[in-house]
């Protein structure tokens, strides 16, 4: 989950989160599709596995979740996304 952590950190961020990720999707599409591909496949293994927990997610994006419930809901947004087509750009929190 190394790769998918420093993603995360870097591209779900607090600063980055709510502006940037129609170029993150394109970037992972086109710029860096290896990359893309080993960020899909530790998702894919985050999303059946959970390791994060609310308070990791936190120390890594400054975002706060209510519970694992609504972080893996929110993250299976940003997958869906990312990876499979999705049209909406996932929010991390209407607040």
């Amino acid at each position: 989950m190394e790769v998918l952590g420093g993603f995360i950190g870097t591209y779900l961020s607090v600063e980055t989160a709510y502006g940037i990720m129609p170029q993150v999707r394109s970037t992972l599409r086109t710029t860096a599709p290896e990359w893309g591909e080993a960020i899909r496949r530790e998702f894919e293994q985050a999303l059946s596995g959970r390791p994060y927990s609310v308070v990791d997610y936190l120390q890594l994006t400054w975002i706060e979740f209510e519970s694992e419930d609504a972080l893996y809901e929110y993250l299976e947004k940003v997958f869906h996304y990312l990876f499979t087509g999705g049209e909406e750009v996932p929010l991390p929190s209407e607040d």
